[in-house]
């Protein structure tokens, strides 16, 4: 029995610390306590197993890039192509295939040789400004996708104009990614479009304003199909935490 009542007691502790780790509520921390051991294990269902997810990957996620160049059969019949044709299409691939290895710098060049033997190769300015954001160099990569997206706003189901809201955001450019962000939600009304932008509006001291957006995840949250509503979880949950934090309390 003493065994069972220091496993209840460890498990109440490591919820106690999720809990604040998530800035969840401070109310669950008084309930695993007094309720002991059934409010830990109900703040697990209720909290931890569905809210556990980290964020939705940006598709523009930056990664540590690796600078050894590794040879594949895939890029040695590429730049076999390229030996023989220079064609924009097989530069392309070749940037695509160090893109999937992470291979950032090399991948580089190859979209920039793809896009100057073709003005059109919208894939190219799209890995382009992939490359740039995993590498860190936000400008770049803003530059690359405003190319991209004054060519087709809707490229890869509006994700490239989400990534050209981010690369604003990250490189510091604040007005910029409200104007983008704004154009994201308006088309496409991503969660984490939505989430961003009120956190650059209350940046800015337009607390009312930062509130009423972070209302509208959780109000558009509601129709979601189940799929959907999993998906975008993460970005609920941090509403959620940001209206409680400013004093906003939800039914």
């Amino acid at each position: 029995m003493d065994i069972l009542i220091t496993l209840a007691l460890v498990f109440m502790v490591w919820m106690c610390i999720d809990c604040m780790q998530r800035k969840e509520h401070f109310i669950w921390i008084i309930i695993m306590v007094v309720l002991f051991p059934v409010g830990a294990v109900a703040y697990y269902f209720t909290v931890k197993s569905k809210g556990g997810n980290l964020p939705s990957p940006s598709i523009l996620k930056t990664v540590k890039h690796k600078s050894k160049e590794v040879e594949t059969d895939e890029t040695l019949q590429l730049k076999e192509m390229i030996g023989k044709f220079h064609k924009a299409y097989h530069y392309e691939k070749l940037g695509q295939t160090y893109l999937e290895q992470k291979q950032y710098a090399l991948a580089i060049p190859q979209f920039k040789e793809a896009i100057q033997r073709d003005g059109e190769s919208n894939e190219a300015r799209y890995g382009l400004g992939k490359a740039f954001h995993a590498m860190g160099n936000y400008s770049d990569g803003a530059e690359a996708l405003e190319e991209l997206v004054k060519i087709d706003k809707k490229h890869d189901y509006g994700n490239a104009i989400l990534g050209l809201a981010e690369c604003y955001r990250l490189a510091g450019l604040e007005d910029k990614a409200l104007k983008t962000y704004e154009e994201v939600i308006n088309s496409f009304g991503f969660f984490n479009a939505h989430y961003h932008y009120a956190n650059l509006l209350d940046q800015k001291g337009q607390k009312d304003e930062a509130i009423s957006e972070m209302k509208s995840i959780i109000g558009s949250s509601k129709d979601l199909p189940d799929y959907k509503l999993e998906k975008e979880r993460y970005w609920i949950d941090e509403a959620y935490k940001f209206l409680r934090k400013n004093g906003v309390e939800l039914a």
